[in-house]
């Protein structure tokens, strides 16, 4: 038996609409991250749905309405800002690599590569080798690991070892094509694809480090 506004009589439950607020409350929590709705979603339906329980109970259609424009207006705003706050620390670490790469760039290209310039004629031989290498396998390692990391083709732990792998090819193929310019008899300079390596190696484990410095640490396991 209903009353003349439509709500159940004194001695009918109410429950179907509360299932039904129930269910779209649910739908709608999906506006939170995952890993939110993992640690809060029951919780949050839980209470939403005895506060819709005790509402409805106590003033009708009206009183759950007025939930329903609080309970809006409140997800609107913190489902907003639990999104941006899941997706801050990883535009800052973008940030952060985009803005190193492009001061690496920016010291190679007018600091270090002028300098070596100028003073290549009075270096010793190895010495200015394996100041070329540093400039050319720094650009080219510090490419490769910004595409890597930017576009997520690989975790942040394995960048460097795939960068080094990467790198390693994309130098032994412009060794290989300089000393097959050269003509014959074209043999490999031992200095040049030394000091290349050390420079492979040097670029590699500051990115290592980098990478592992920014690691959290784990608590120790309990005994």
């Amino acid at each position: 038996m209903k009353t003349w506004d439509g709500q159940p009589g004194p001695g009918k439950s109410r429950g179907g609409g509360d299932a039904l607020s129930r269910r779209f409350y649910a739908l709608l929590l999906a506006a939170y991250p995952r890993e939110f709705r993992r640690e809060y979603g029951g919780e949050m339906l839980l209470v939403f749905t005895e506060r819709c329980r005790d509402e409805t109970r106590a003033g009708g259609r009206a009183a759950l309405a007025r939930v329903w424009g609080e309970t809006l207006a409140d997800l609107a705003l913190s489902a907003a800002r639990e999104r941006l706050d899941g997706r801050g620390d990883a535009v800052m670490r973008t940030l952060r690599t985009v803005v190193l790469a492009l001061l690496a760039y920016a010291f190679a290209l007018l600091v270090a590569a002028p300098l070596y310039v100028r003073y290549r004629g009075s270096m010793p031989t190895f010495a200015a080798t394996s100041v070329d290498a540093l400039i050319s396998v720094g650009v080219i390692f510090n490419f490769i690991y910004l595409l890597l990391t930017l576009t997520r083709r690989v975790g942040r732990a394995r960048a460097p070892r795939v960068t080094l792998v990467v790198a390693a090819v994309v130098v032994a193929s412009l060794i290989a094509l300089m000393t097959a310019s050269l003509g014959p008899p074209a043999r490999v300079n031992l200095e040049i694809v030394v000091a290349h390596a050390l420079s492979l190696l040097l670029w590699f484990t500051i990115h290592s480090w980098w990478v592992l410095r920014r690691r959290p640490v784990e608590p120790p396991a309990p005994a």
